[in-house]
């Protein structure tokens, strides 16, 4: 792809939601969690929604698009990729809906919508590849009303997925994507269903974490402060997550209410993701930090595309493993001990039942199968 906005269009598009409506209905529980979970965030009564006009932003496939306007809003919703707005129309057709019109449209860019301002406007799980969210927020506020409502969710940094993504962004090069896509069968032959944890542990997440150009993990800090800066003031409280560390996964979600509109410059904050290796403690931190250093410059080093893949699936495999566990020492512990080994020389090290790197030479060689 030859800049970062087609590869994000093509990963999207073609990529992460090629099959997500090959079943145009959603499942009842999808649309009975999302309905609440709008209402929660937002803070109205789902029967509340009639009516409103509603924003809804980096749409995707058009999932919750549908759902808010199956809560009877009066929805526009927008997506960078072509073939999500293709996808889009199509369940858009399946449930017959009036109240929704899909746009395409980089969000990095101004709004077009000729004087049209919304009650509530909703970034659900994709403002962190934004190239600078701060950008995309200050374009987005000016279309909300005043005393309307805009609802963030958005990929909480500190956790134990965005240190191994940390070092894995470090290495991959995005000439490796298709190959990474090839030795997945080598990792994972029976699929991720073997970490029954689908919610957080999935093909498409590899991808989504290893390879979207721009994955800005970051902070209720963070969020609180931009949105200030724009004029919006949080109806759901910041839970003050401490010692986040051992977590997997744990989704940054809130509500804001726009109380003013913002005068004249303002700070932006959310223009990058959390540094993962900045931390001064705990001490297995630290010690992880020095070994992912040590790691990313050994694999840079090396420029090895199919080993430097590998590396990276067995990173994703050891967070799979420890998905379910938040004994973040313990985690740790095993992440050490794996990079120690993967900087030995060791492939077997990459795999904890074979030698992938040996396998995919041995199929290239001989061309068994297609790859």
């Amino acid at each position: 792809m030859s800049n970062d906005l087609e590869f994000t269009a093509h990963l999207y598009g073609k990529g992460q939601f090629h099959h997500s409506i090959d079943s145009r209905q959603l499942p009842d529980g999808f649309v009975k969690y999302h309905k609440a979970n709008f209402a929660q965030y937002f803070a109205i009564p789902e029967e509340k929604f009639r009516g409103c006009k509603v924003l809804e932003t980096g749409c995707g496939p058009g999932k919750h698009a549908v759902v808010l306007a199956l809560l009877g809003a009066d929805v526009t919703a927008m997506d960078l990729s072509p073939d999500n707005i293709q996808k889009s129309e199509k369940i858009k057709e399946f449930y017959g809906l009036k109240n929704l019109k899909f746009i395409q449209h980089d969000l990095m860019h101004p709004l077009r919508l000729e004087g049209e301002f919304f009650d509530l406007i909703s970034a659900h799980n994709w403002l962190q590849h934004a190239q600078s969210p701060s950008v995309v927020l200050g374009n987005l506020i000016p279309a909300l009303k005043k005393g309307g409502k805009i609802y963030l969710s958005l990929y909480h940094g500190g956790t134990f997925r965005f240190f191994i993504s940390q070092i894995a962004r470090s290495v991959l090069k995005r000439d490796y994507y298709d190959l990474m896509r090839d030795l997945v069968k080598f990792h994972f032959p029976a699929g991720l269903k073997e970490f029954n944890n689908p919610d957080d542990i999935y093909m498409e997440n590899i991808f989504d974490d290893f390879f979207v150009p721009f994955c800005h993990a970051t902070t209720y800090e963070v969020v609180i402060k931009e949105l200030k800066e724009l004029g919006c003031v949080p109806i759901i409280a910041d839970p003050k997550l401490k010692d986040i560390y051992g977590l997997d996964n744990i989704p940054l979600r809130m509500g804001f209410e726009k109380k003013k509109e913002a005068n004249g410059q303002r700070k932006m904050y959310y223009t990058k993701a959390v540094d993962e290796f900045a931390v001064t403690q705990p001490d297995f931190l630290v010690q992880s930090v020095q070994w992912a250093r040590k790691t990313v410059d050994y694999f840079n080093g090396l420029n090895n595309p199919e080993l430097t893949s590998s590396f990276c699936l067995g990173l994703y495999r050891l967070r799979a493993m420890t998905s379910r566990t938040s004994d973040a020492e313990k985690k740790h512990q095993l992440l050490q001990a794996y990079l120690e080994m993967s900087c030995s020389g060791s492939n077997r090290a990459i795999s904890s039942y074979y030698d992938t790197q040996k396998l995919y030479e041995a199929q290239k060689s001989n061309r068994i199968g297609k790859i």
